[in-house]
């Protein structure tokens, strides 16, 4: 039993289901005409009657007799069209109902079966079967609450697209989803040179946009017959299959597979005179992100290249990154087939691997001291981040155990990872950063002085983003300033003021994020040790400065302000106005830092302002796929057609973890 099985089950059941929908539907449609032909049979019937009576009048004479019969055989032969009509109505709907019955039967049948199947399955189960059930079984668009759908309070978002705010819908960021995404944006951020192949394409596409058509075919034939020739090549082909219906394809697609694109995508809209390219996930919920604006499809070159180059990149971009990810896919296929080999060599080597794991696992909890053997037995036993909603810096590198990944500060991207065990079999703990900007700098001069976690190493990611990893603080020795006592914490506000005053002194760097969630404290017997955290924003005074979103509600020192520059006094009265406020914003003190230990969860508030954010869901890295998909003149038409985007193509099956 597999989960392929129960895939082929829950198809069944979901087709079972449309067709008792439309059965219904259709028993509802005749149900409503049954009574407009009773209507006409009684207008008929009075007409009859009416007739019968103006033929009793005395004196008529012989033609207007003769016209009152025609009347009256007309209006008989009518009364018998509506009662067969009717006749045949009611025969229909019971053929219906009889159908219908027989199919919730069946449904009856399969549901058992896939019941029984899930729970011989247990845990391996994946969501995603929950998903699909009922996004394959959305009405119309015009016929959907889309703000229902995106509120629901049970099921979660239909999309994760950011609407209508990122705590209710966000998912990870492209760049986090897959590195080729990241390679894309970097593309689409960089100045690299655009060969003239492709600016010749754009200008043409420009050319397209800019016409007027009498319909959406006609734009959609052209972009296509433009694009097609572009886009494809060895690895690159037509995809051919694997969407839910006729009705509910892409206008068309572009794949690693023509008959079993998977996974991942990158969306082409054009949209009239515009054009816009999206990444998308398919990480057991389908997320969407854009990664360009709107952009003009107007033909002002030569007189200006303004809008065309934007354009240009977009293509080369959305080129580059499409083969990427169909190479990405191909390696990672030859990689399961090898897996599938070494899985079929045979029991006795299985055992023979099951006995040399086994050891290994005696050697490490041998040599684990009793704080980090306490650690991972804390991140194993508590509920971890599921491998689909870690980045993929985590999720692919062999070095992480992603069983025991925990986020610690959302929505910022910041973890609690177990090490897998060394060549001594011996494992920790650390914290995992990933950011679009941080001091290394400052963070490794203040950590040579004792004031900052050690980095253990650091790694810069496709599309600018950086990953920083540091060794874990653990609880309950290491506790954040904000998580103090009040009598714990009239002691350890001299300490950290002093250790700022240091740290200020002998770098010359400024931090710009002092509050108390993010400076860790430890006692010892005489006095108490302090490590800072969180250093986006750092560097040397007088020349780093604020980012643009600075959040509202904290007490900012007058001078702190998009591009000022951090000073050491905007630190240390930072500091102070936090611990003042305190005792009023009880709730807000009590969130975490970063790099915190057990029991300590995401931030109430962050430094950062918030456009309502405080999600940390988010989907990362299952096994590569691509396609690339070209949509009508509307929006609407990119995705909604009948049954959602999540239709287009089949799912991929589970696959193991890459290693990176």
């Amino acid at each position: 039993m597999t989960e392929n099985e129960l895939k082929k089950l829950s198809i069944r059941k979901r087709e079972i289901e449309r067709d008792i929908k439309k059965l219904l539907e259709d028993v509802a449609k005749i149900d409503r005409t049954i009574p407009g032909i009773d209507n006409e049979i009684s207008q008929v019937v009075s007409e009859l009657n009416l007739t019968a009576v103006e033929l009793r009048i005395p004196g008529l004479s012989t033609d207007v007799k003769a016209q009152l019969r025609t009347r009256e055989q007309q209006l008989r032969t009518e009364k018998e069209l509506q009662l067969r009509k009717e006749s045949q109505l009611r025969t229909e709907k019971e053929l219906l109902l009889t159908k219908e019955e027989r199919l919730q039967r069946e449904r009856e049948q399969l549901q058992t079966q896939e019941a029984k199947l899930r729970a011989a399955l247990g845990q391996t189960v994946s969501s995603s079967y929950v998903y699909l059930d009922r996004a394959l079984l959305m009405d119309p668009p015009s016929k959907t609450n889309m703000k229902r759908e995106q509120l629901d309070p049970v099921a979660g978002p239909l999309i994760q697209n950011w609407r209508p705010t990122q705590d209710k819908s966000s998912g990870l960021l492209p760049e986090l989803a897959h590195p080729t995404f990241g390679e894309v944006v970097e593309l689409l951020d960089s100045d690299t040179e655009v060969d003239q192949a492709v600016i010749d394409v754009a200008s043409q596409l420009c050319c397209i946009g800019a016409d007027l058509y009498q319909n959406e075919a006609q734009l959609t034939k052209r972009v296509r017959g433009l694009l097609l020739p572009f886009l494809e090549d060895k690895v690159v082909t037509t995809v051919e299959s694997g969407f839910a219906g006729n009705n509910v394809s892409p206008d068309w697609a572009l794949g690693d597979s023509p008959e079993n694109p998977t996974n991942l995508f990158l969306i082409a809209e054009v949209i009239g005179p515009h054009a816009r390219l999206s990444a998308v996930a398919w990480l057991n919920r389908v997320t969407i992100f854009p990664l360009t604006p709107l952009l003009n499809l107007l033909p002002a070159h030569p007189v200006t290249d303004r809008l065309l180059m934007p354009v240009a990149r977009m293509l080369a971009a959305l080129r580059a990154g499409l083969r990427k990810l169909a190479q990405d896919h191909a390696t990672a296929a030859v990689r399961t087939a090898a897996e599938h080999e070494v899985a079929q060599a045979g029991p006795a080597k299985a055992e023979d691997a099951k006995a040399e794991e086994a050891e290994a696992e005696e050697a490490a909890a041998e040599t684990e001291d009793a704080e980090t053997a306490e650690e991972l037995a804390d991140l194993l036993e508590a509920k971890p981040v599921s491998e689909e909603k870690l980045p993929w810096p985590i999720a692919m590198d062999a070095r992480y155990r992603i069983a025991t990944a925990h986020s610690l500060a959302a929505p910022n991207h910041t973890y609690r990872v177990g090490l897998a065990g060394d060549d001594s079999g011996r494992e920790g703990v650390v914290a995992v950063k990933l950011c679009r900007s941080y001091s290394l700098a400052a963070h490794q001069r203040w950590a040579d002085l004792g004031l900052a976690p050690k980095i253990l190493r650091s790694m810069s990611l496709p599309g600018g983003w950086l990953l920083v990893e540091m060794e874990w603080l653990s609880a309950p020795q290491w506790r954040p300033l904000s998580k103090l006592s009040k009598e714990e914490l009239d002691e350890a506000q001299c300490a950290v003021q002093q250790a700022l005053e240091r740290a200020h002194t002998a770098t010359g760097m400024v931090h710009g994020d002092v509050r108390p969630p993010n400076c860790l404290m430890r006692r010892d017997e005489a006095s108490w040790e302090v490590r800072f955290v969180d250093f986006e924003w750092a560097g040397p005074e007088g020349e780093a400065t604020y980012p643009a979103c600075l959040n509202p509600d904290i007490p900012w020192p007058e001078g702190v302000g998009y591009r000022k520059q951090l000073q050491r006094e905007h630190d240390i009265k930072l500091l102070a106005a936090t611990l003042a406020a305190r005792g009023a914003a009880a709730a807000s003190a009590a969130s975490t830092g970063t790099t915190a230990g057990r029991g300590r969860r995401t931030r109430g508030r962050g430094a950062v302002r918030s456009l309502n954010t405080t999600s940390s869901s988010g989907h990362s890295a299952a096994p590569p796929g691509i396609a690339v998909v070209f949509a009508r003149h509307r929006i609407a038409g990119i995705s909604w057609r009948q049954h959602g985007a999540i239709s287009w193509t089949r799912p991929a099956a589970p696959g193991r973890r890459l290693v990176w």
